[in-house]
């Protein structure tokens, strides 16, 4: 047998069995697959992708809420910090004041927030005040 025969019988038997016909419909479901798969994987990977942007931007985004607002407390503190140095500052300037007896100021920081301060206020300075005076001209006057 030749090399001819040997192809003709392989077609004669293959062409109406439907041999040659399945093998191709096999190559071409085969390719058809993987192709299949593929898409699927690419599709599946986009969707993550997609996902994760959708969160990166929803982090993002709650991040620089965050630091706005981390600055404006920052801010505050900085302003209240400036605020309790100067108070204190003040605190200390009215113990070395002459005239701390009879300052209104030393009244207020006395105050302790209902409005009556510590003892009545002013005038229990005042008369105090008054007191020390009638007890040095009282000693003036005896010496």
């Amino acid at each position: 047998m030749s090399a001819a025969e040997t192809v003709m019988n392989i077609l004669q038997w293959a062409v109406p069995s439907g041999g040659i016909g399945a093998a191709i419909a096999w190559i071409a479901n085969r390719k058809a697959g993987r192709a299949r798969a593929a898409k699927t994987v690419h599709d599946t990977y986009k969707a993550m992708y997609e996902d994760i942007s959708r969160l990166l931007e929803e982090t993002q985004r709650k991040y620089d809420d965050s630091t706005r607002l981390t600055e404006k407390l920052v801010a505050e503190n900085n302003l209240t910090r400036r605020a309790l140095n100067r108070l204190s500052r003040a605190i200390e300037a009215i113990q070395l004041c002459p005239h701390r007896a009879v300052c209104p100021v030393s009244d207020e920081l006395q105050d302790d927030g209902d409005g009556k301060g510590r003892g009545s206020g002013r005038e229990e300075r005042s008369a105090a005040s008054g007191q020390r005076e009638r007890e040095r001209r009282a000693d003036g006057d005896m010496a």
